[in-house]
Formats: structure tokens, sequence, C-alpha cells
């Protein structure tokens, strides 16, 4: 076989492969979500511009993580691709963890870290309002900059345990413009943290606390949360 006729079976053999390759044959049939509770699937998949006739080998997870994390409630996108028809996308998602009253009737709504998501012209009442932190500028998607740091502290330390034991949707403030006693509103009752030595433990006794008194939005009174491992105290007012 002379040199030509083997770079013309070459050139065959490579485009046959490329054909192959490229064909619907190795489509993704089986494409998964997991992970997303605040943003749909459907819109995920739009973002990462996937559909039935998404190549395996066309994909690339790069720019489709680029485009899903313009999503300002996306952090992390994680793909897995099992050859050759299967892709698994695994979404982390930032939670809200409260608001911030900014000028001209408008809303900062940050997640646990601070970092602002979303702003709207309205204040949800499932979420806490965060009072206290002072601030002239803001970027939408970066930690917000203030100028009372001690006060932001405050804030990224109790705002994700509010999170995670379920009480943002019941606690409507969160004060800490005095970062030595961060205040909270539960309903009608004003609750004294302190600082955040043991913050953990204070949110612990806080729950117990909410699940033990099921009329606890009918109370009005001052909690003193300020001295873990004490009794609370609570002063009731009538």
């Amino acid at each position: 076989m002379t040199k030509f006729k083997m770079l013309v079976a070459l050139a065959l053999i490579l485009a046959t492969g490329s054909l192959l390759i490229f064909s619907p044959l190795f489509n993704f049939e089986y494409i998964t979500v997991s992970g997303n509770f605040q943003i749909e699937a459907k819109e995920i998949l739009e973002r990462a511009e996937l559909a039935d006739s998404t190549n395996f080998f066309l994909f690339s997870p790069r720019r489709a993580n680029a485009r899903i994390k313009e999503n300002l409630y996306v952090e992390q996108v994680m793909f897995t691709r099992t050859f050759p028809h299967t892709l698994e996308i695994k979404i982390q998602e930032r939670f809200l963890s409260g608001f911030v009253e900014h000028v001209n009737g408008m809303f900062l709504y940050i997640d646990e870290n601070g970092r602002v998501l979303e702003v709207r012209s309205y204040k949800s009442e499932d979420l806490p309002i965060i009072t206290g932190l002072r601030f002239s500028h803001f970027h939408l998607g970066q930690v917000l900059e203030v100028d009372n740091p001690e006060a932001f502290s405050s804030v990224v330390a109790y705002s994700p345990l509010l999170n995670r034991h379920n009480l943002v949707d019941v606690i409507t403030q969160l004060d800490v413009s005095d970062s030595n006693n961060t205040r909270l509103r539960l309903f009608n009752i004003e609750v004294y943290l302190g600082d955040t030595i043991n913050a953990q433990e204070k949110i612990l006794t806080l729950r117990e606390i909410v699940d033990v008194w099921p009329l606890v939005q009918d109370i009005r009174g001052f909690l003193d949360l300020r001295e873990p491992g004490n009794e609370p105290i609570f002063r009731k007012i009538t």
C-alpha cells in the first residue's frame, strides 16, 4: 500500500469514527437533577443547554457549570457522566437567611454568609429582617460590605444555625446592632443571645423552647439565653 493510499484509508477511518461518535447513538437518554429545592430542574437543564439530542462527547461541563451558576442561588454544580447515555447533575444551593432594608424601599435578600442573592421591592413574611448592619453600597452576588464587621460576624454566626434548626420562618427579626448582645424577635418575645460564644447551644435551647411552647405566638415577654448551661430566664409581659 502506497503512502497516499494509507493516508486516504486513515482519513476514511477518522471520518467514519467522527460520524459514529457524534451520531445520535451517543446522545444522552437519561438526565437527572438532584439537590435542587428552590430552582426547578427545567431551568437547570435550560441553562445547561441540555436536551435529548445532546451528545455525550459534545457536552461541555465547564460551559454548563458557568451557565447554571448565573443563577445566584446555585453554589456548586457537579456532573457525573456514565458512558454512553447517562448524565447526573447534583446541585448545591444557597439558602436565604433574611433581608436587609436598603434605600428607596428596596430590600436586599442575603444568604447565611451575607451574600446578596436578590433585590426585591417587598419584604418576605417568611424571613427575618436583619437590622444593625451599616453599609453604603452592595454588589449583587457578592458578600455585603459593611462598616461594622463585628455586627456582620454575628449575622454569619447565627444565620446558618437559624436555617439549620428551621427557625427562620418563626423569627421575625435578627438585630445585630449590639455585637455583645444579638437579639431575636420570636413573635412577641424578644430573645437575648449575647455574643457569638456558644451560639449553637443557645439556638438549640431556643429550638427546644419553640417545640415545647405550642402557643408561643400568643406570649409576650423577654427571653434571656445569654448564659448557656443555665436555665433560660423568661419574663412575661401581660
